[in-house]
């Protein structure tokens, strides 16, 4: 028998399983290797932010450092594994065991830095390269001593790249480069405002573009690790560039963790739906700053009005006050109500100034000019009163005691010492004009027209219900002869007063109505009774009337009128 072939065969099967082990041990090697590849990217990131430190860092990047740690866990446990598994003998066993005691170690340091417990003395060596080792706590006043730089992980020796892998480094790069300046950017800015006090002061656009750069910045640094994934990690100058990025990407989450957070408070701050009252506030800040325009038509043509906002003057301004500090916030962060709060109150104070201004030369003035107004009424009565014009008693004199008695009001309403001795001084000149008018009582009688009735709105009956029900509260027997409406239509006007320390909103017209009445004491003659009726539009246009004069007020010779004039 031929055994030559046969021992041949045995020859090869028994070199095929040897070829075998050989393959497979060398299998583990590489998948040990590459465990701890993974394992040391995320040590080396983690060392080169704590690693220097004695004690565990607080915040976000305490919790970053945890997390890239426990990213570790894994690949050194299936590393143990197989190392378990391998002998001394076998192809770079013993160089991958070293690594793995390396990496074991440097985590055990890191992991007693977060915990705050890290051992005492210097931790082994990853790859045969000294790691950073625990320094003492600075001194009081000393400056803080910067960590050393990482090192990458020398598993392999550094190699050359080449096309394609150098084409794409340097884009990365670029990207890089374009990733650590905005990050710069967002860590200046962080060191700005966290020093701030208050926290809401920082202002909400800034703020809010802080947190669009991080979101950008960080899809920007996804692009650097997709093409570090690209790239040979042994190739030159990569692992520096892996641990810029890692720098990067701590800082970026440090910014996330501070800018989002602030972001939802400041949007909350600013939200309008936060101030329930804000409308309302600004519609009595507006109407506040525009009643006091212009006082040089307010003091000349509407003193009854010029008199009411000098009486609340200081309420006024106290109220704009409260409304800015309410608004305070959305002052400070300069927002579209906010500047419409300031706006309304600055102008308010600038309108303020120029009306005290012309209320005090107003003051100074008017015991003068109301001396002369009664110096000419004077003149037109006894001219009245020599040339039998009654007329003028019905006329021209009692527009000029209506012009009169508005400037005392106001003069009285402004203050001074002047006032009461003006007062006296219109009391007098009316006492005077009264007698000079009774010598002609009989003829400005028979002179005085009925009044003219030009009112035709839909509310015609019931302004009149209204005026008779008022009047007849004064006298509950009273013959309504005729009713006179003089003016057109209703005189309408809203505005903020304010009273017993409260502003209100009035929303009211009105409309005068005349009752011309027999008079009882004399068949003859009929009686002009005007009665103020006013609508309440926030009351569903409620009606009241009010009588202009009180029943037992002497009466004037121009409230009467012959009774054969009413139709």
């Amino acid at each position: 028998m031929n055994v030559f072939p046969l021992l041949h065969r045995l020859f090869l099967f028994t070199f095929l399983l040897g070829s075998l082990a050989l393959t497979t041990r060398a299998a583990d090697v590489d998948a040990v290797n590459s465990s701890l590849k993974r394992a040391e990217a995320n040590l080396q990131m983690v060392d080169g932010s704590i690693g220097h430190l004695t004690a565990p860092p607080k915040g976000a990047a305490g919790k970053l450092s945890r997390t890239r740690l426990d990213s570790a866990v894994p690949d050194l446990a299936a590393a143990a594994r197989v190392i378990a598994t391998l002998k001394d003998s076998d192809a770079g066993a013993a160089e991958a065991k070293a690594r793995y005691a390396a990496a074991d170690a440097l985590y055990k340091k890191l992991d007693g830095v977060l915990k705050g417990s890290p051992p005492p003395a210097p931790q082994p060596v990853l790859a045969g390269k000294p790691s950073p080792t625990s320094k003492p706590a600075p001194q009081p006043g000393s400056a803080p001593t910067p960590a050393p730089p990482t090192q990458a992980p020398a598993t392999t020796a550094t190699i050359k790249l080449g096309y394609p892998h150098a084409d794409n480094f340097k884009n990365t790069l670029f990207t890089l480069n374009r990733v650590e300046q905005d990050t710069n950017g967002l860590m200046k800015l962080m060191a700005e405002l966290q020093p701030l006090a208050d926290q809401l002061t920082a202002n909400h656009r800034i703020v809010a573009g802080a947190v669009d750069k991080t979101i950008e910045t960080q899809r920007q640094a996804g692009f650097v690790h997709n093409g570090f994934a690209k790239i040979p990690a042994n190739g030159e100058g990569v692992a520096e560039a892996r641990q810029r990025l890692a720098d990067a990407d701590a800082s970026l989450a440090a910014a996330a963790a501070y800018f989002k957070p602030l972001h939802v408070k400041l949007s909350e701050l600013i939200d309008p739906a936060r101030y329930p009252a804000l409308q309302a506030d600004l519609k009595r800040a507006s109407e506040l700053e525009r009643a006091f325009r212009n006082p040089e038509d307010l003091f000349r043509d509407r003193r009854d009005a010029a008199a009411e906002m000098y009486r609340q003057n200081e309420a006024a301004l106290a109220e704009c006050q409260r409304i800015a500090k309410a608004y305070a916030r959305l002052i400070a962060q300069d927002t579209e109500y906010g500047r419409l709060v300031k706006g309304n109150c600055d102008h308010l104070q600038e309108a303020r100034v120029k009306f005290l201004a012309v209320a005090a030369a107003q003051r100074a003035a008017l015991p003068a000019e109301i001396r002369a107004d009664g110096a000419e009424v004077r003149r037109i009565a006894n001219e009245a009163v020599a040339n039998q014009k009654p007329m003028w008693f019905t006329g021209a004199i009692p527009q000029q005691l209506t012009l009169i008695d508005e400037k005392l009001a106001l003069l009285k309403a402004l203050g001074g010492d002047a006032g009461a001795q003006t007062a006296s001084e219109v009391a007098s000149l009316k006492k005077g004009l009264a007698e000079s008018a009774d010598t002609l009582k009989a003829l400005i009688i028979r002179e005085n027209p009925l009044p003219e009735d030009r009112f035709e709105g839909p509310d015609r009956k019931a302004a009149i219900a209204v005026a008779i029900d008022g009047w007849k509260h004064q006298q509950k027997d009273v013959e309504v002869l005729a009713v006179r409406i003089p003016a057109e239509s209703w005189s309408r006007e809203t505005k903020h007063t304010y009273s017993n320390g409260s502003w209100y909103f009035v929303d009211v017209s009105s409309l005068q109505v005349r009752l011309i009445v027999a008079d009882k004491a004399n068949p003859e003659l009929a009686i002009d009774r005007p009665v103020n009726v006013r609508k309440d539009h926030q009351k569903g246009d409620a009606l009241i009337g009010v009588p202009l004069w009180d029943f037992k007020d002497e009466l004037q010779p121009s409230s009467y009128l012959m009774r054969n004039k009413v139709k």
